[in-house]
């Protein structure tokens, strides 16, 4: 599909591409999402330029996603297109900049772009220029990465409290059977727990890449526009821009410090939990050890064992293997062991 954005106008979206023609002279913004051969093609021979293929997009080199050809930019960057915790995407997104007009090719629609639709509806008259409806997409991208960024720092909060508390409760607890089921269900929890790390982790990995994509971008773009006066507006405000982007990758690497952090804090949790239930293991089995010899002993079929035929043979052997339990017991509390 195909959206023209003509200045002071709404937008408009041609279904026909035979239509294109009519409207591409006027409009200052040309948006491309997941275009037909036809479409490109119209395009293509109405603007005297060639539109980038999907594949082309997806390059990893510098010298791929950013150059120039004549007096067109071609700008490719990533762009975050879901946000959400659970399954985090991202998607190359390419500006093609030219003197009076932009056009946008993307193959997804980040949220970024809807917020900007928004906000040049609501006022038709601003946004004139083709170097003003890029550095207001860019505004609007950045502002989302940020609100990500936040958006996660909440939530590794969350999960260190959820952490550190379930420690603290955990080290209350006696060392009843009932407890060691808990301590189960706990340890369970600290799995999911793992799991939203590793997707907040993900998702701060996928902010980072957009970040340092769009560095890249807007560092090209003041290179080769300096010597532009069309330009000059674009130049000092992606000039602030550029801090912005500074500030947020400084950001987006104290989250990432802060994930290993409570990554390695769960996993001493985990391992802090096993060791508290190898301890318990570790006790009953010395406990019951006496008593389990006492009774191997007298579980011999010898002839000549003399408490065989002892009258109180019996209650004495149960007799002892009860205090054979009770005083490792007791040898432990008073060792501060238990």
């Amino acid at each position: 599909m195909i959206t023209f954005y003509i200045p002071g106008e709404p937008a408009l979206e041609l279904a026909d591409p035979a239509q294109c023609p009519e409207f591409t002279r006027r409009a200052v913004w040309i948006d491309l999402c997941e275009p037909t051969p036809e479409e490109e093609q119209v395009l293509e021979a109405a603007l005297g330029l060639d539109i980038p293929t999907r594949e082309e997009m997806q390059a990893i080199e510098l010298s791929s996603r950013l150059y120039k050809e004549g007096n067109v930019l071609y700008l490719t960057a990533t762009v975050l297109v879901k946000a959400q915790i659970e399954r985090p995407e991202s998607a190359a997104v390419t500006f093609i900049l030219m003197p009076e007009q932009l056009v946008t090719l993307r193959y997804e629609t980040p949220m970024a772009f809807q917020a900007f639709r928004a906000r040049r509806e609501a006022n038709l008259q601003s946004y004139r220029t083709s170097y003003d409806i890029l550095a207001g997409l860019i505004d609007a991208i950045i502002e989302r990465i940020a609100d990500i960024l936040e958006g996660v720092g909440a939530h590794l909060d969350q999960i260190s409290l959820e952490v550190f508390n379930a420690d603290r409760t955990s080290a209350t607890t006696t060392e009843s059977s009932v407890r060691v089921q808990a301590r189960k269900i706990a340890q369970r929890d600290f799995l999911e727990v793992l799991r939203r790390i590793g997707l907040n982790s993900d998702l701060v990995s996928r902010a980072r890449e957009s970040l340092v994509s769009f560095t890249r971008l807007v560092a090209f773009f003041r290179e080769t526009q300096k010597d532009t006066p069309a330009a000059t507006e674009a130049l000092a405000h992606l000039k602030t821009v550029a801090t912005d982007l500074n500030s947020l990758s400084d950001h987006a690497t104290f989250l990432a410090g802060k994930v290993n952090f409570v990554l390695d804090a769960t996993l001493g949790m985990i391992n802090n939990e096993q060791n508290r239930i190898v301890k318990i293991v570790s006790i009953a089995a010395v406990v019951f050890l006496p008593p389990t010899l006492v009774a191997s002993i007298y579980g011999m079929n010898f002839e000549l064992m003399p408490e065989l035929k002892w009258v109180a043979g019996y209650p004495f052997a149960i007799v002892l293997m009860v205090i054979s339990a009770v005083l490792p017991y007791v040898w432990f509390k008073r060792k501060g062991w238990l």
